[in-house]
């Protein structure tokens, strides 16, 4: 995983009251009284600050100056904008007029961004807010529960999800990988998702971004209940365990690190070869979210060589045993033709599960199957074990 510099480190005088009842909100970042006398001086140092700086740090509480809740941040677990979004989960407490008192109402999802320091990080965040505002938090989808803005930050909270999305989920495994038969279940509460909450007849809505890091698990700790839930617009961030401590420095890191295509931006340099963008072009980035769950990564170093491996997908109609094989197979050239002859032999996979991925990465988007069709296919309506793929998840993360 990777170990971000910790944020710039600030004065500790704001730190946050554990009680149920807040009695001095006075000292508490948002609060409308605790104003910066200097607010030019401010600004002209925070251009100073590394990138990575925020000054709201797990400890400190963060207040809705419209409703007066409030927001303890526990613990950060991931990031967005490249960085200049920071994400903790955090405690709620809902403000009651009628007592005025705060009441701890559950754990929540909160994306911080400094919207002094990064403009148009900020603004770009607004416009998912506003793209997001007509979508609520359905059971297979992520929406919005609250947004606003403080002094310095732009704040938008989201339904937690208590274990993070499935590319975190895969590298906690031990051969990164996902089995088929929980492949299945995910993409299929993707696939509702998209049918019942995007790709609808009218108003029809494209993700864009869909990937394996934009895919959710919650287990809920009361009922056992296990949701899968398909992150959209300003529900999107990157998954990852932030609070863990640094073993090695920056240079060992970058030197042990495989020369791929980073898989966040996957919707970029695996979009569809059409361009346009379009229901279609989310089943194209669904069949390539199926690659990336079912081997684990994709070794490839520019989207030419992930080309070269759908179309050999596509042709033979099978996966290979490996991808990374294949493509050292298609380097060596025609000498080796034997070689990628025997990475196809035998099914690595179930059949239906193959063809659906080939499917979902037909060339022309008119061959492409609607989210409707695919979830009528063999492979999706066969039952599954939701309650092994639960133990599968907690299992990973407690070994981890």
């Amino acid at each position: 995983m990777q170990n971000p510099t910790k944020p710039f480190d600030l004065p500790d005088d704001n730190v946050a009251s554990s009680s149920s009842t807040i009695r001095n909100p006075r000292t508490e970042i948002g609060s409308s009284s605790s104003r910066i006398v200097n607010s030019r001086r401010r600004i002209s140092l925070s251009l100073r600050k590394p990138r990575n700086y925020c000054p709201a740090r797990v400890g400190k509480t963060i207040i809705d100056p419209n409703k007066n809740h409030t927001y303890l941040l526990k613990n950060e677990i991931g990031s967005s904008s490249n960085g200049a979004c920071h994400v903790y989960k955090a405690l709620f407490s809902k403000y009651s007029t009628k007592n005025r008192a705060h009441t701890p109402s559950g754990h929540v999802t909160l994306k911080v961004i400094n919207r002094i320091i990064f403009v148009n990080e900020s603004k770009e965040l607004q416009h998912s807010i506003n793209v997001s505002k007509g979508y609520s938090t359905t059971i297979n989808l992520i929406g919005i529960k609250n947004n606003f803005n403080t002094e310095e930050f732009k704040c938008v909270s989201l339904p937690y999800m208590s274990h993070g999305s499935l590319r975190y989920i895969l590298s906690t495994c031990p051969d990164k990988k996902l089995p088929e038969e929980f492949i299945a279940i995910a993409l299929k509460e993707v696939l509702i998702g998209l049918q019942d909450e995007l790709h609808l007849k009218i108003d029809s809505r494209v993700h864009n971004t869909l990937n394996a890091g934009d895919i959710f698990v919650d287990i809920n700790n009361a009922n056992g209940e296990m949701l899968i839930k398909l992150a959209f617009e300003a529900s999107v961030y990157d998954s990852e365990d932030i609070n863990v401590e640094e073993n090695s420095n920056e240079e060992e890191d970058i030197s042990r690190s495989p020369p791929f295509l980073d898989p966040k931006k996957i919707a970029i340099w695996g979009a569809a070869p059409e361009g346009a963008i379009g229901p279609k072009s989310d089943i194209w980035l669904l069949g390539i979210t199926a690659l990336e769950l079912a081997y684990g990564e994709l070794p490839v170093t520019n989207s030419e060589e992930l080309i070269y491996i759908v179309k050999k997908i596509r042709k033979k109609k099978r996966f290979p045993i490996s991808l990374e094989k294949l493509l050292i197979v298609k380097k060596k050239g025609w000498r080796f033709k034997k070689t990628e002859h025997n990475l196809f032999k035998q099914r690595v996979f179930s059949e239906k599960f193959e063809k659906m991925v080939v499917k979902c990465l037909s060339k022309n988007p008119r061959k492409r199957p609607t989210a409707k069709q695919l979830l009528k296919s063999s492979f999706f309506k066969k039952q599954r074990d939701i309650e092994k793929f639960k133990q599968f998840v907690l299992n990973t993360q407690e070994n981890n």
